[in-house]
This record gives C-alpha cells, sequence and structure tokens, in this order.
C-alpha cells in the first residue's frame, strides 16, 4: 500500500511540475469556469468602436481629434479613469489634442511587443500624457487566453500589463495571472463610440477599443463560446484583478499527495469489491463537487484530471489483482481438486479392496469360530475407516451451505474450550494446560468449536508425549484459540499446505489418519469469517492459531 501511494505522489508531481497534463486539465478547469456563476461588472465600462459607430463617424482609421473628443466626454460623464486599447506607433495630426485629453485624467495608453519583440510605442507626446502598458496576451496551446504575464520587458524598458496598469493593484513583477473571468468579456457593458449619450461611466474605468468585425484582435478564454474582442477581454481581466478572483494552481507536491491519500484510501478497502466501488466512486464526486466549490470560493484549481485518473488507475488495479488472485485461486482449487479425487480414489481403494478380500475369505472358507471373528473384526475396522472417510468429507462439502445466523450464537470462548479440553484431559494421559481471558464473547456453533479443539489437540497429541498448552485470549477484534506443542514440529515448506485436503507432512509418516482434520479446522475458521494458522512454536514443536471475529457488540465496546 505504501508503495503504491509513494509511486502516485511521485508520478503525479512530476506531471504537474512539468504541465504535461495541460493538454487535458485545461479544457476541465475551463468547464468548471464556466459552470461557475457569472457576476456582472462592477468596474468597467467598454466604449467600443464597432459598425454602428463606423456608420455614424466614417471609416476606420479616425483622426487624434475625434479620439480625443471621445475621451473628453467620458471624463466629462465623471470616468474615474482612461484606458486607450489602441496601437498609436505614428504621430499624426492631432497628437496635442489627444495627449491634453488623456492628461485630464488617470489614463493608460496600449502598446506591444512585435514579433521581432520590439515595444511598438505610442508617439512621444501620448506617451508623456499617460502611462503606457502592454497589451500581450499569452495564448495557450490550444489558442485560449488563459493568463497574461504581469510585466513584460524588452530592453531596459519593463512595461506592466493593460488590466494591471487599468486596475491600479500592485502585483508582483514578473509574475502570470490567471483570471477566473467570473464577469465575461460578453458581459462587460459597451457604449457606442459614435453616440453622445454617455451613461453608466461615473466612477469607472472606461475602455477603449476596436470591436468592429475586421478591426482588432479577437481572442477565446475559458470562458467564451466564441471569440471576443480583446478590449472586452482586458475589462473582464480587470473585474477580475480589482476583485481578486485569480486561479491558483497548488504546488505540485501538494496535489500529488492528494492523489496518493485517494490511492491509499482505495487500497485500505481493496478487499471488497463493493465498498472499493462506492469509495471510489465517493472520492470522484467529492473531487468534481469540492473541486468545484474550491474553484468558486477561493480560485484554487484542483487538478480534476490527475485526481480522477489517479482513482481510476487505483480502483481498476484493484479490480485487475481482485480477478488475478481469483483466476489464482479457482486454478489452485481445480488443482487441489483434482489431487483431492486422485488422492481419495487411491485411499478409497485400500479400504475398499481390504473389506472385498476379508468378505471373499468369510464367503469362500470354512474358517473356525475365531478366526471369523477376527476377520469381521478386521472388517468392521475397515469399515469404520470407509465411514470416517465418508464423513469427513462431507463435513467439509456441508459446512460452508450451512446458515451462520441460524446456526450460530453468542458464546464464551474460553468457557468452551475449557470444558472441551477438560473432557479430552479425562480420556488421556497426556498433560493439557488451558489458560484464558475472560469476556472472549464470539458468535460461533459451540460443536464445530468442539471439532477444532478435538482436532488440534488430537493432532498435537500424535506428534508429542509432552506437554501440551491451550489458550484463549482476545488480540485487537479477534478471539483466538492457538494449541501449542512440544513435537519435532512441522517443516517450513509444507506449513502452506497443511491445512489441504489429504495433506500428511513428512512428521506424519507412520500415525493413523487421512489428512481431514487440520482442513476442517481451516473450513470451520473460515465459515466463522476467521481465519487458521500454524507457526513455530516457542521453543520447539508447532503453535496452531485460529481467529474467531469477536461478537459485534464486544468488538465495538473494545474499540472504543
Amino acid at each position: 500500500m505504501a508503495r503504491a501511494a509513494i509511486l502516485t505522489i511521485i508520478v503525479v508531481t512530476l506531471l504537474l511540475a512539468f504541465h504535461v497534463d495541460d493538454a487535458i486539465e485545461l479544457p476541465v478547469r475551463d468547464v468548471a469556469l464556466s459552470m461557475l456563476p457569472s457576476r456582472p461588472a462592477q468596474a468597467t465600462v467598454v466604449i467600443a468602436i464597432d459598425e454602428q459607430s463606423l456608420r455614424d463617424v466614417g471609416r476606420w482609421p479616425w483622426s487624434r481629434t475625434q479620439l480625443a473628443e471621445i475621451i473628453n466626454r467620458a471624463v466629462d460623464a465623471g470616468a474615474r479613469s482612461v484606458v486607450l486599447d489602441i496601437l498609436l506607433p505614428e504621430s499624426a495630426p492631432g497628437d496635442d489634442r489627444l495627449a491634453q485629453a488623456l492628461r485630464r485624467n488617470p489614463s493608460v495608453v496600449a502598446c506591444v511587443l512585435d514579433e521581432h519583440g520590439r515595444w511598438l510605442l505610442p508617439t512621444p507626446s501620448i506617451r508623456e500624457a499617460a502611462t503606457p502598458a502592454h497589451g500581450n496576451f499569452e495564448l495557450d496551446h490550444d489558442g485560449i487566453v488563459r493568463r497574461f504575464a504581469t510585466t513584460k520587458q524588452s530592453g531596459e524598458l519593463s512595461l506592466a500589463a493593460l488590466s494591471v496598469e487599468a486596475s491600479g493593484r500592485p502585483v508582483a513583477v514578473g509574475r502570470t495571472i490567471a483570471p477566473m473571468f467570473r464577469s465575461r468579456p460578453r458581459s462587460i457593458p459597451v457604449l457606442s463610440a459614435g453616440g453622445r449619450d454617455r451613461p453608466l461611466l461615473r466612477d469607472k474605468i472606461v475602455f477603449i477599443g476596436l470591436t468592429a468585425n475586421g478591426l482588432g484582435d479577437r481572442f477565446l478564454t475559458p470562458v467564451s463560446t466564441t471569440p471576443d474582442p480583446g478590449v472586452t477581454v482586458h475589462a473582464a481581466a480587470t473585474e477580475s484583478i480589482l476583485r481578486g478572483e485569480q486561479v491558483r494552481e497548488p504546488p505540485p507536491i501538494l496535489a500529488g499527495g492528494a492523489a496518493g491519500l485517494t490511492v491509499a484510501s482505495l487500497i485500505r478497502v481493496r478487499k471488497s469489491r463493493r465498498l472499493t466501488f462506492s469509495v471510489a466512486l465517493g472520492l470522484a464526486l467529492l473531487i468534481a463537487a469540492g473541486g468545484l466549490l474550491l474553484l468558486g470560493l477561493t480560485g484554487f484549481a484542483v487538478p480534476f484530471v490527475v485526481l480522477l485518473w489517479s482513482i481510476l488507475i487505483a480502483a481498476a488495479t484493484i479490480e485487475a489483482i481482485r480477478m488475478s488472485a481469483t483466476i489464482t485461486r479457482l486454478t489452485i482449487h481445480r488443482t487441489q481438486e483434482a489431487e483431492s479425487k486422485r488422492v481419495l480414489a487411491h485411499e478409497l481403494k485400500t479400504p475398499i479392496a481390504s473389506m472385498r478380500g476379508l468378505s471373499q475369505l468369510l464367503a469362500g472358507f470354512d474358517l473356525s469360530d475365531e478366526e471369523r471373528r477376527r476377520v469381521a473384526s478386521l472388517l468392521e475396522s475397515e469399515a469404520g475407516k470407509l465411514q470416517s472417510m465418508v464423513t469427513g468429507l462431507l463435513d467439509l462439502e456441508r459446512l460452508p451451505l450451512r446458515d451462520f445466523e441460524a446456526s450460530s450464537s453468542v458464546i464464551d470462548l474460553g468457557a468452551v474450550v475449557a470444558a472441551r479440553v477438560e473432557f479430552l484431559r479425562a480420556s488421556s494421559d497426556r498433560t493439557l494446560t488451558v489458560s484464558n481471558a475472560p469476556g472472549v464473547l464470539i458468535r460461533a456453533d459451540a460443536a464445530l468449536i468442539d471439532r477444532v479443539v478435538d482436532n488440534l489437540v488430537g493432532n498435537a497429541m500424535k506428534y508429542t508425549s509432552s506437554l501440551i498448552a491451550v489458550t484463549v485470549r482476545r488480540r485487537g477484534a479477534e478471539g483466538v484459540l492457538e494449541v501449542e506443542d512440544r513435537g519435532s514440529g512441522i517443516d517450513e515448506a509444507e506449513r502452506a499446505r497443511i491445512f489441504d485436503r489429504f495433506f500428511r507432512g513428512s512428521a506424519a509418516a507412520g500415525t493413523e489418519g487421512l489428512g481431514l482434520g487440520l482442513s476442517l479446522v481451516a473450513e470451520v475458521a473460515r465459515w466463522h469469517g476467521g481465519s487458521a494458522s500454524v507457526h513455530s512454536a516457542t521453543e520447539s514443536g508447532s503453535l496452531f492459531r485460529v481467529a474467531f471475529p469477536l461478537a459485534p457488540a464486544v468488538a465495538k465496546a473494545g474499540a472504543m
């Protein structure tokens, strides 16, 4: 689990650090931004050189005097400041009139870096009257404007971005701003430059720019359905800066850590397909809904795609491992089943052949009474072996089909085990000790617990003549039964198969048995929701351990 989580953290951190995921992540983030409720523009208005104004005033370009008149009307209407988003790199008649109009209010005038990295600056008189600012947008690989540089430098001249200068807010030099565009470019109030009325301009930042088709640049933003005029994009970006609505990407290591935690959460519940699916779905919904809420409230951009892919890959990997384990179990089961059938056929042969021979002896020969009784006794013994084998197999096959709730009740494991050991002690000369922790309550079939004790203690008696220690204790949410002997022990290579049907280890040579007793122990443990295992004893011999889940009320009390 730790390795998978750490690997996820490393991979996700590297993906985000080198922006490998941008091709998918950015469009998804655009969708999230477009889902956020839009907000009306509060600080900006655009005076647009649009189709109507071209009909009213005349074809573009207009004279500098006409531009000065537009600025003067805006200032007279109470504009807080003026942003002239029009490139004026060449001198022309009327520059003085335009400069005079720009001096009436705090003013910003646009300039850009050309393809050679040189500034296209306004004429000197205009540059002295207004603050020059760069109007360059940063286009991503898909041509969408999602960010722009707070400042740009060429040679010795460094200029702030147009929307930064328009907002009047201080920003760090050389940083990148990613506006959220909660005020959509198309929602910015637009007045035609040809009109005489100037409502809604008091205390507004007035942008003057080109919106007519064929004039000026148009750009797509994360919230645009069609390209918007650059002047409205600048105005919308200014609204975002004034309200502090900027997209903030988390440090890659933080997002990597979140991805690692999601993977660790899924791995922790991997044993249950339903729980794995529920947790994966819950995490996906949390990322989608929580990420959208976080983006809207704080501008914090959750890497949706990377986190969702982490969940999907983790869930798919867990399912693949589960399917692989299932196939492996089925393969092993089939192999074991074939081996069991082979062994069963072999084991059945011996008593059946003996019984047949003894029957022929009784039927074909004139035996004395003493010989007849001896043959009958042998026949009964072989029949008993055959019956024991068939009964053991039937018990193993029938147990998984029993209704656990109907067949079980809450019992004191220590009391049941102590009573059974006392019975075995009375019928044997072996030394049996019992150590019981009080209150180890489990939900179980008491008769099956007796058989587990019989098989484990009986198995220990076969291989040791010394002390056999039986212990019942509590371990976490489990009740544990342990039987420890001081025999020769079980070879480590044989422990993995010791609970298989008909398997008998090398230490079993020369002892009676069919190899079904420990199989029944393991099956009983599984039926109760527990497990059976074998370990090396502290000094020598073997330690058999069977764990049962505590009764729900007891387990809950222990957890508290």
